[in-house]
């Protein structure tokens, strides 16, 4: 019995293993998949042509689902929404700029806590390389991730994909 629950184990274990690797191509199909998402985001660039060396700003239109929070930072216990670029050796990203939040009170709580009821926009200026070329186009990925809750339940953290294409002038 003790060598069956030994053989057991090891195979699941072994299989954990396969899939947090993602060691072969069947485990990384399995974790890619996005969860459920709570919002939609939108990506947009302004401007959305620009000469090399230039500045552009990229914002990420963040809209809660209905009835569905978003926490922002300040918000204790909680993960924060965070806009995350991909890395890219086109650009170079600066710092991106939150709107001022509302304020929400957790499932369960009498408490309030920083959180985004409607839609918002995060806002962060990248500047294009001066090594670009004039047709260029510069693709830009990123994620926001963020913590979402409804008035009876968080759920858990997840990531939303969001991806900017710049033309160079």
């Amino acid at each position: 019995m003790i060598s069956g629950m030994r053989t057991f184990f090891l195979m699941a274990f072994g299989v954990g293993v396969v899939l947090a690797s993602g060691s072969t191509g069947a485990a990384q199909g399995l974790l890619a998949k996005p969860g459920v998402q709570h919002a939609s985001v939108a990506g947009t660039a302004t401007p959305a042509t620009v000469a090399a060396g230039s500045v552009v700003t990229l914002m990420a239109d963040v809209t809660p689902n209905p009835s569905i929070h978003i926490y922002a930072d300040g918000a204790k216990d909680f993960t924060p929404v965070s806009l995350v670029l991909t890395p890219n050796a086109g650009i170079t990203a600066g710092k991106p700029k939150y709107p001022k939040p509302d304020v929400a009170a957790p499932p369960g709580s009498t408490d309030v806590v920083p959180a985004y009821k409607q839609t918002f926009r995060i806002a962060v200026p990248v500047t294009i390389k001066s090594t670009a070329k004039p047709g260029d186009v510069v693709s830009i990925a990123g994620a926001v991730n963020y913590q979402a809750c409804d008035d009876r339940l968080c759920y858990p953290v997840t990531a939303a994909p969001v991806a900017w294409k710049i033309t160079v002038k």
